[in-house]
């Protein structure tokens, strides 16, 4: 993915993949918590790689003045250290990050909405008649 020369990625092959890894390694002789911390480890520096690779190509591509981590993956303290590091090498382009106290997901913000659309009185949807499409374009 990483070598790949378009701006996209998806990291649910490689956690799938770990996940199986860990659950077949029950008959290792390593010690498992071990095993486990070295497979997240390697995850965790593989995406990170990846979005820090792809991020650069982008800023590169389009020319940008300015880049800039936020959502729930700003929390990461790998991620924002590497991006940042790397970021700044590039002629010219600035970094913003959020402070770690705002680096939260999304979750909270939607419950939120739906408290006060529900306290409102506006009409509740029953989850099962929601159409999903995973490949839906953004």
């Amino acid at each position: 993915m990483i070598s790949s020369k378009n701006l996209n990625f998806s990291f649910s092959g490689l956690k799938t993949a770990a996940l199986y890894m860990v659950r077949d390694l029950v008959d290792s002789s390593w010690p498992l918590k071990s095993i486990r911390s070295e497979i997240a480890h390697e995850a965790q520096q593989s995406i990170v790689d990846v979005l820090v690779v792809k991020t650069l190509r982008a800023a590169k591509q389009y020319k940008v003045k300015s880049v800039l981590l936020s959502g729930g993956v700003s929390a990461n303290k790998l991620l924002r250290e590497t991006l940042e590091k790397k970021v700044r090498e590039l002629d010219k382009v600035k970094f913003f990050k959020p402070l770690m106290a705002y680096t939260t997901d999304n979750a909270a913000m939607i419950a939120l909405a739906g408290y006060f659309n529900y306290a409102k009185g506006k009409k509740k949807t029953d989850w099962r008649s929601v159409k999903v499409d995973a490949n839906l374009r953004i």
